[in-house]
């Protein structure tokens, strides 16, 4: 059952695959309308096992469908939700999301994560005998990784940069990614690093015009660029051109740019969210830290340093690589729901 808007066919099939989109006409009538189209999918042939995107609102339909005809309930979780005051506070739903999300890991029988640091979450809440898999999600880097086709020298003309290094983000305008922290640390390195760096930041979102606002008034939005959202192949450039990669998030589950960038080569400097943590191996691969003070110190040696930064962006591409293996990912989620029609 997939969550769509209505005007959909009533079902789509490949082979033994068989797609129901639910034809929603508002997301509050999601759970209601994949419910009845699970239940009359189910009673035609009873399932062994359920699966959910994630523990929310996927989550209580499974849950529901999964006890009623006694079948093997398996949720996926993407997002650093339990515990979390940052994430908690964020919107006025999430208090109850958090409750929602609880209670129906409470009743799984097998959960996969994305991080090591949501299995050390989730472990806290579901019963001892179930299982947790730490399988990050299958990630399409083509275009994107290494999918840049001028050379680094045509891209600074093309854009301006001449030999200036850049600093770059890509992402939603949101809280959640504590773009304030952000601007603060760029302010700080503007000042200390040697060569005045440009900064990139890539995307758009509810914070855009506060966050321009913000660069005037810090008084360096001359090295400041704000491209707006760019197609796949332009990111691909962007990351070719970057010399770091800063994110400052609150949270976030496994993170695609921080792992597109270091499939890129290109060095990250994060604070401490789920993605960075399991991502990025600290002082190696990149830096974590949190506070400002730290972020802008491990920019400013990445800039100053090539040759520390290109062995850091070659091991990235090699821890990422092996991390996320397109085929080995693909066994894993398959032996996740084989286990529940096998048994664990």
């Amino acid at each position: 059952m997939v969550k769509t808007d209505p005007g959909h066919k009533k079902q789509i099939q490949k082979g033994p695959l068989r797609v129901f989109p639910t034809n929603s006409t508002t997301r509050y009538c999601f759970p209601i309308d994949a419910y009845q189209l699970g239940h009359a999918v189910a009673k035609e042939r009873e399932p062994d096992c359920v699966t959910t995107q994630d523990p929310f609102s996927t989550g209580i339909v499974g849950l529901a469908l999964a006890q009623q005809f006694d079948a093997s309930l398996r949720v996926q979780v993407h997002a650093d939700f339990i515990s979390n005051p940052k994430w908690r506070w964020q919107s006025v739903k999430n208090p109850l999301a958090e409750a929602l999300g609880r209670t129906v890991l409470k009743r799984a029988d097998a959960v996969r994560v994305g991080t090591e640091h949501e299995r050390k979450k989730v472990r806290s809440v579901v019963k001892d005998s179930t299982t947790i898999s730490v399988a990050p999600v299958r990630m399409d880097f083509d275009g994107v990784v290494n999918g840049g086709e001028r050379s680094v020298t045509e891209l600074r003309s093309t854009f301006g940069f001449d030999d200036r290094p850049v600093i770059f983000f890509a992402g939603r305008f949101t809280g959640q990614k504590n773009l304030n922290k952000w601007l603060e640390v760029a302010a700080r390195v503007h000042e200390a690093a040697n060569r005045t760096p440009i900064f990139v930041m890539v995307g758009d979102g509810p914070q855009s015009e506060d966050i321009r606002k913000e660069v005037i008034e810090l008084g360096i939005e001359d090295s400041f660029r704000f491209p707006g959202w760019v197609e796949t192949d332009r990111l691909a450039e962007y990351y070719d051109l970057a010399d770091v990669f800063l994110i400052t998030s609150d949270y976030e589950g496994t993170s695609r740019v921080v792992v597109e960038a270091g499939m890129n080569e290109t060095p990250v400097v994060a604070t401490p969210f789920a993605g960075a943590i399991d991502n990025i191996v600290d002082g190696e691969t990149g830096f974590v830290a949190d506070d400002v003070e730290t972020l802008a110190q491990r920019v400013c040696e990445l800039l100053e340093d090539a040759t520390v930064r290109q062995q850091m962006g070659t091991r990235a591409r090699e821890h990422l690589m092996d991390r996320f293996d397109a085929e080995r990912l693909t066994e894993e989620y398959v032996e996740f729901l084989q286990d529940g029609i096998c048994g664990d």
